[in-house]
């Protein structure tokens, strides 16, 4: 029986709550991460396993449905290597760069982490896996490891170099009674049956092949009918030799392959194929090395196999690191199959107004120098991600004289009065304009202000941030010219404004937020602070300008340092400030261009007995704030932190260690105000986080409950949205008897399903009636 049949919001002078069924539950994570750049797949169950280093998705092959296999609901890590099938206990094996291994079996994950916790100094990363019946070998980046699986426990741990060294063991195989593992010093093996394996004595390095491939490396080994293949990688690209050893015990070249480059040695799970993935093309063999078929192309573009597997159907199964998983059918037939994603990783600023989301992937070097990466913008809305670049969209190649395409997209812009339009900033080409999530022309110097760079390319033009204004007018910093400050108004016009000497030739300038009191802040990299503009509200008149820059000396802006690398306003119109020392609050920025003092404070907080700073060793990349007025803080190494609204309370802190996300690198934050998302950039891709805050409304009219009706097995919160901002939320019975009470985070409130004594209600009908202030 439902614990609510109904909830209905009564005797307000807003009318009644809607029902909605269906939304994502508070405190739950989803990943946004990239799918297309595949390093392995496996099969096992009827259902194809494809992996990227931060996820894995299944494909099931009778009914083509999807399912992301995520630290978000079973992986235990990020920084995948590869992926193993136990045929004998149904089990997926998922092994790491850093030695972790998780097993999935039914819809039950286990972690074995004993490698990784090892004692053992080097590399502990896995490289290959080689079954036996229920018993797994992994090659370690120092030996093999001999795991019982169905006891999820290690047997056995070999030093197989001479002298019981470390060698990477990169393929494992086993035939005659014999074991062959290929490292980067040669190919070592042992009798199988040998007393102590764990005795480095036990193994020999084979030198009875061509002597200058015997010291390795070798890349993979494997298995064929009767014969042994080897893969001897050659420091030239297209240069590798395939070694062919049979019962004669004569390693032999296999003329067909010798100087191609064999990424790897994949035997299909009946033995009957092996299957070679290289460089633009994949080969498929029979038990007598006749070549049976090839893959040279699908989705109208080359192969780039990560590697490739005969699968049951007979197809090519490829982990291909432009497409995900490819289904293969040989010659240039195949399609690509991949969870929706943004096509990469990076996310270096991002911004959400009305379930809308834009992310900019480009950087610059330190010497703010373009780096070149050309992954475009991703923009996510209605579940469905999308990326522009330059294979896509054919406006992104050759924008400027150079015919180069766009690139280092520095940072996006969705404009709060019109969500179907954004602007993305480069540090090359200008801007490039969005429409209904299509990009619709650049704006450069042949049609706006925008300037290109002084003394360099001349068609070069830098921005580096962007900014609606409360009126709407988008506002844009212009490096490498005088008037780095550029704003579009609302009535298609672009004006310039120049700080003049105040800057000293120094006309470096990135990130900007538009104050709600007019003041526009501009974050100047490599160490020199901030520069606050003021207009005096007229925007069309440059002779009443200010500028007045802050840095870290008493009396000019007191900052903890002068590297500032995030700003943001929150509710109350104080101004937060990121550094590579902290946070530091500017409480009345409206007197920075008076008499008084301004300088900015950095927050005491108590923390076991002692007072300290707030993040006072943190660098702090990115700053958000939620509707409810706390503060999402990202850290360059240490995760996200939110903190109250006058930031002295840590009330949560995410790592990887604690949380799906992939790193402790954050580069990004932003928040759907209407649904309380958070979304992070980190690194390694984008993670979002279900919050109990959203934005308020102006006022009480169309509130909504959910989940509703709340099942009996129900065990999470119950929120509330919808609501005017610190509104009084009360819960009664249906006779009118107080059972809980609150006030809204923001727009939502949250009900944990308890009485005021922290007791489960009973099932039953319950009313919901909201005040505010």
């Amino acid at each position: 029986m439902p614990l609510f049949r109904t909830l209905l919001l009564l005797w307000t002078s807003f009318g009644m709550v809607s029902l909605i069924l269906a939304q994502n539950p508070l405190g739950n994570w989803q990943d946004h991460l990239p799918y297309r750049r595949a390093i392995s797949v496996a099969e096992g169950g009827g259902s194809i396993y494809c992996a990227s280093t931060t996820a894995v998705f299944r494909y099931h092959m009778a009914t083509g449905e999807i399912e992301r296999i995520t630290k978000a609901n079973a992986l235990s890590d990020v920084g995948i290597q590869g992926l193993a099938w136990n045929q004998e206990l149904g089990m997926l094996l998922v092994y790491y760069a850093n030695g972790n291994l998780d097993l999935l079996q039914g819809d039950r994950s286990f972690n074995m982490g004993d490698i990784r916790r090892s004692s053992i100094l080097g590399n502990k990363g896995i490289y290959s896996v080689y079954m036996e019946g229920t018993r797994a070998y992994l090659g370690c980046g120092f030996g093999i490891v001999l795991v019982d699986l169905a006891r999820r426990e290690v047997r056995e741990t070999w030093f197989i170099g001479p002298s019981g060294s470390q060698v990477q063991v990169n393929g494992i195989t086993i035939w005659n009674d014999s074991i062959y593992a290929a490292t980067n010093n040669g190919l070592f093996t042992a009798s199988a049956n040998a007393p102590n394996l764990a005795a480095f004595s036990s193994w020999a390095r084979r030198s009875d092949m061509p002597p200058a491939m015997a010291n390795g490396p070798f890349n993979d080994v494997a298995r064929l009918g009767d014969r042994i293949l080897l893969n001897y990688r050659s420091a030239l690209p297209e240069a590798d030799t395939l070694l062919l050893l049979d019962q004669s015990n004569t390693f032999q070249r296999y003329s067909p392959l010798y100087g191609m480059r064999n990424i790897n040695l994949n035997v299909s799970a009946n033995g009957e194929f092996v299957i070679v993935p290289h460089a633009l093309d994949i080969h498929r063999y029979n038990v007598d090395l006749e070549e049976i078929t090839f893959q040279f192309g699908y989705e109208n573009t080359a192969p780039f196999p990560n590697q490739a597997i005969h699968g049951s159907d007979g197809a090519f199964w490829v982990a291909d690191r432009e497409l995900g998983l490819v289904r293969g059918e040989g010659f240039g037939e195949g399609r690509s199959i991949v969870p929706n994603g943004p096509r990469g990783a990076s996310s270096v600023r991002m911004d959400s107004k009305e379930g809308v989301l834009f992310v900019s992937t480009g950087s610059v070097a330190g010497n703010w120098t373009n780096i070149f990466n050309k992954e475009g913008v991703h923009h996510y809305a209605d579940g469905v991600w999308r990326t522009n670049d330059r294979d896509n969209t054919p406006l992104l190649i050759g924008a400027n004289d150079f015919g180069e395409a766009m690139c280092d997209v520095m940072d996006v812009a969705v404009d709060p009065k019109d969500p179907t339009r954004a602007f993305a900033a480069s540090w090359d080409e200008g801007l490039l304009e969005f429409k209904d999530r299509v990009p619709i022309r650049f704006v450069n110097a042949s049609n706006s202000a925008l300037e290109a760079e002084l003394n360099g390319a001349p068609n070069k033009i830098n921005t580096a941030g962007l900014d609606f204004d409360l009126d709407g007018n988008l506002w844009v910093t212009n490096a490498s010219v005088p008037a780095v400050i550029k704003v579009y108004t609302t009535d298609g016009e672009w004006l310039s404004f120049t700080p003049g000497g105040i800057l000293n030739g120094n006309f470096l300038v990135s990130d900007i937020v538009a104050a709600s009191n007019g003041y526009k802040w501009v974050i100047r990299p490599r160490g020199n602070g901030l520069l606050v503009f003021n207009d005096n509200g007229t925007i069309d008149n440059t002779a009443d300008d200010n500028y007045r820059l802050l840095n870290n000396i008493e009396g000019s802006g007191g900052l903890p340092s002068q590297d500032v690398f995030s700003v943001a306003e929150d509710k109350e119109g104080q101004v937060w400030v990121g550094t590579n020392r902290g946070v530091a609050v500017f409480f009345t920025p409206q007197s920075i261009f008076g008499t008084g003092n301004f300088d900015a404070q950095q927050i005491l907080i108590e923390q076991d007995g002692n007072v300290q700073i707030l993040l006072e060793t943190e660098t702090v990349t990115a700053i958000a704030v939620d509707g409810a007025n706390r503060k999402w803080i990202g850290t360059q190494n240490s995760g996200v932190f939110l903190v109250s609204a006058d930031g002295r309370q840590q009330l949560q802190r995410f790592t990887r260690l604690n949380s799906p996300l992939p790193s402790d690198a954050i580069t990004s934050i932003a928040i759907d105000g209407a649904s309380g998302e958070v979304f992070f950039g980190t690194e390694r891709g984008i993670l979002s986080y279900r919050s109990d805050a959203t934005e308020g409304e102006f006022e009480n009219t169309c509130a909504s409950v959910y989940p509703n009706p709340v099942r009996d097995d129900h065990t999470g919160p119950i929120a509330i949205t919808g609501l005017v901002r610190d509104s009084e939320v009360k819960i009664t019975d249906i006779a009118g008897n107080l059972v809980y009470r609150t006030t809204s985070l923001g727009g939502q409130a949250v009900w944990p399903g308890t009485d005021l004594g922290g007791n489960r209600v009973a099932t039953g009908v319950y009313l919901v009636m909201v005040a505010d202030r």
